[in-house]
């Protein structure tokens, strides 16, 4: 557990108890926020006086306080959930265990270097036990991002050919162009997939299922011949149970494979893409990403302490109380055991 610091250690975070302006958006829909940089809550970004500002996401909010930390001169930090979050849906309202910082890029920004990519490459040829540690914890409790699905079998039907999970996104998910990809992204991803001989399941999002919101190719994976779509209720951890491959343009699922050694297919550039790990299909876009990440060779495990060890700042959602992503990850296995869902 040494070496995995707090955010006071980490050198690209805020000052602790610098004065920071975030837009109305971001104080109305998370006011815990404050809480990980001082005991106030934040200002308003026109607030007189702040010495900094931070937006949340790369959407229109975000994109304003950007534009208004550099009229006012002032610094800015972009911030996201960490890749461990909580047992709930942020939609429902939860506060997470853990948020990342980050003051040069969002971390699914394939475009410029994030601190995250920094910290991968530093990671690489180094020696960090933290890595297997949380690796193996991860894969044991079966944790993602979000752990609010049940552990069971996805109703798929049987096959003996080789089983490759395509991962449909919601229509408008800013991690797709941010990371480089686009509609044709998905398109030759599920043409790829077609043309292997195996069998194709498809995860769709239940929102898209259920018609609320769009896929890129879950309508056409519909109307297609042999591909199974998964809306399936369940983990991802139990559907990742039952396939050889994952293919994923800019999704997490894409990580949460790597962490249990299952190959992975990326048609853009998700933060764990590049780094020689995962078979790269961006295309002629994702060439000045790949080219930047290709002197950096780190193993899964030091991947895994840059993106869940040394990025993202812990906190008990409960008292606030720093603590280390170990300390979390049982905090969440805890809420798990008290909803019988451990």
């Amino acid at each position: 557990m040494d070496g995995l610091p707090e955010a006071a250690d980490k050198a690209w975070w805020p000052q602790p108890g610098m004065k920071l302006g975030a837009t109305f958006f971001v104080r109305r829909a998370f006011p815990w926020l404050g809480r990980y940089f001082s005991d106030r809550p934040l200002a308003s970004t026109l607030t007189p006086g702040i010495e900094g500002i931070v937006s949340w996401g790369g959407r229109i909010p975000a994109q304003s306080a950007m534009a208004i930390a550099r009229m006012r001169r002032l610094p800015h930090w972009h911030l996201e959930d960490g890749f461990l979050r909580s047992v709930a849906l942020g939609k429902d309202g939860g506060a997470p265990v853990s948020i990342i910082v980050d003051d040069l890029a969002l971390p699914v920004d394939g475009g410029r270097p994030s601190r995250l990519e920094r910290l991968i490459a530093a990671a690489a040829g180094g020696v960090d036990g933290a890595g297997k540690q949380i690796r193996e914890q991860m894969v044991r409790h079966k944790l993602s991002k979000y752990n609010n699905l049940p552990h069971r079998q996805p109703a798929i039907e049987p096959s003996h050919r080789r089983r490759i999970l395509l991962v449909d996104q919601v229509h408008g998910d800013v991690s797709v162009p941010r990371a480089l990809g686009s509609r044709r992204s998905f398109d030759r991803m599920l043409n790829d997939a077609l043309e292997s001989g195996t069998q194709c399941v498809v995860r769709t999002h239940p929102d898209v299922m259920a018609g609320y919101r769009r896929g890129y190719i879950t309508e056409r994976a519909g109307r297609t011949t042999g591909v199974v779509l998964l809306a399936d209720k369940v983990s991802v951890a139990s559907i990742l149970d039952v396939v050889d491959e994952v293919w994923t343009v800019s999704s997490q699922v894409g990580f949460d494979a790597l962490l249990r050694g299952i190959p992975v297919r990326c048609y853009a550039v998700p933060f764990y893409a590049g780094w020689g790990l995962t078979e790269d299909r961006g295309g002629p876009a994702a060439l000045p990403a790949l080219a930047r990440r290709a002197s950096a060779r780190p193993s899964v495990d030091q991947l895994t302490a840059a993106a869940l060890g040394h990025y993202p700042s812990y906190r008990n959602p409960t008292s606030w109380e720093p603590m280390d992503v170990f300390t979390a990850i049982d905090l969440l296995v805890a809420e798990l055991a008290r909803r019988g869902r451990a």
